[in-house]
């Protein structure tokens, strides 16, 4: 976790338990013996849950409790029939259960800290947008990136870093504006890039010409900032941190939901990248090193409220 790093370089002791990704929901509740017992033993000041549902693992205690929602914990997933799904249901249910229960809350977009459903929770969540690690994310060459993956130098790289098993993605409404796209620019391609190493992704990034957001709902998302970090535009619906339409300097380009709009959005981001330097686009304070100290800042908060 990219966070604690940053908060351990500013000096701070984090001590990390991990609850896994086997197991279904019930996988929270039985790992609360465990928190307990690690709380126990390092007596922590704070405790800060890093996804809606994790917060169900923090046994009641006079140490506070600290949460940060994502996305799906508050947006939900939906189904094959476009719904949301019942696990994803009792999801939201849960994590807002979750935000009343604790202290403070931090949301990665002001959209998903509308998503609380009690205005008093919702005055207490602090929108901290989610940063990213300009040491790993920042901008290669792309001919030297395509060279590393073995792609051709002459394609048309429109990469689509998301799961396309979710529904809410729009992998079909992706797919639509590259073929419009191709009958002005033949040469390119959806580029659908999925489960790669962290450490890996900015190669991806350098080697692809711009990235393509079609999501129905988003947190953040944290890949568009990634790639306005390695310096590769980016085209999106409206969805998640919107304001990066205005902060990123010109190589976010926003379009209707539409495969017309989108490939028109798709050719002109294209255009601006052939005779634009790469360089990081990524917006003033979205550094991870800025962040750690924003959550610095609400962790002092919390305990100066603890303590009055």
């Amino acid at each position: 976790m990219r966070l604690a790093e940053a908060l351990r370089a500013l000096g701070h002791r984090v001590e990390l338990f991990e609850l896994g990704v086997s197991g279904g929901p019930r996988r929270y509740l039985k790992a609360r013996k465990g928190v307990a017992a690690k709380m126990e033993t390092v007596r922590p000041d704070v405790v800060h849950a890093v996804f809606g549902y994790s917060g169900l693992a923090v046994p009641r205690s006079r140490v506070p409790l600290v949460t940060s929602f994502n996305g799906d914990d508050l947006n939900g997933t939906v189904g094959s029939n476009g719904r949301l799904t019942l696990r994803s249901r009792l999801g939201i249910l849960l994590s807002q259960w979750v935000a009343y229960r604790s202290a403070r809350c931090i949301a990665v977009s002001a959209p998903l800290r509308e998503r609380l459903w009690l205005p008093a929770v919702r005055t207490k969540t602090r929108v901290i947008r989610d940063a990213v690690d300009t040491v790993l994310f920042r901008p290669f060459p792309k001919n030297t990136a395509r060279k590393r993956l073995g792609l051709s130098p002459d394609q048309v790289l429109v990469i689509f870093p998301h799961d396309v098993a979710q529904p809410t993605k729009r992998v079909q409404l992706a797919e639509a504006a590259v073929a419009l796209l191709c009958k002005r620019l033949p040469q390119a391609r959806l580029w659908i890039v999925n489960d790669r190493p962290p450490g890996d992704m900015p190669w991806y990034y350098a080697a692809a010409d711009v990235m393509i957001v079609t999501s129905v709902r988003e947190g953040g998302p944290s890949s568009v900032k990634e790639a306005l970090a390695c310096g590769i535009p980016v085209v999106s619906v409206p969805v998640g941190d919107i304001t990066l339409f205005q902060e990123a300097r010109g190589a976010m380009f926003r379009a209707d939901a539409s495969p017309e709009a989108l490939a028109a959005a798709l050719y002109d981001a294209v255009s601006w990248g052939a005779h634009t330097d790469r360089r990081s686009y990524l917006p003033t304070g979205l550094t991870l090193d800025r962040a750690a100290l924003t959550v610095v800042t609400l962790y002092r908060e919390v305990l100066a409220q603890v303590e009055a």
